[in-house]
This record gives structure tokens, C-alpha cells and sequence, in this order.
């Protein structure tokens, strides 16, 4: 299964670089996601969802953070 595939690539990367990174890679990925459409398509309704989840992402880190893992 596809997800299956995702969800082995997903642990390897957390057993390599730790669960905050991967987290932080993530947002970052959003963030630049929103900043390429806002800019590329000047769509602010289609950015929204993207920085929605970078934000949720970042808090999420953040509590990530607090917790040492």
C-alpha cells in the first residue's frame, strides 16, 4: 500500500533526523508552499489551507520541543 510506504519512509526519517526536524522540515515545506502561490498564482483562498498547516505544524514542533523528543 501506498500509505504503507509513506508511513516507513516517514519513520526512517524520524529514526535519522529526529521527530522535531522532520516536524520543522514540513512546515517549512508549507510555508514555502504559500509563498509560491501567493506569488506564482496570486491566490490568497488556495494559500490559506497551506498556512493553515504550517501554523499547526509549527505549534506542534514547538510542543515537540518542549517535550525533548
Amino acid at each position: 500500500m501506498a500509505s504503507e510506504n509513506i508511513s516507513d519512509t516517514l519513520e526512517q526519517m524520524i529514526d535519522k533526523h529526529g521527530l522535531l526536524h522532520v516536524l520543522t522540515a514540513l512546515d517549512l515545506i508549507c510555508t514555502e508552499k504559500v509563498e509560491h502561490i501567493k506569488v506564482n498564482w496570486q491566490d490568497p483562498v488556495t494559500a490559506k489551507p497551506w498556512e493553515r498547516a504550517s501554523n499547526a505544524l509549527y505549534t506542534a514542533s514547538k510542543s515537540v520541543e518542549d517535550l525533548g523528543i
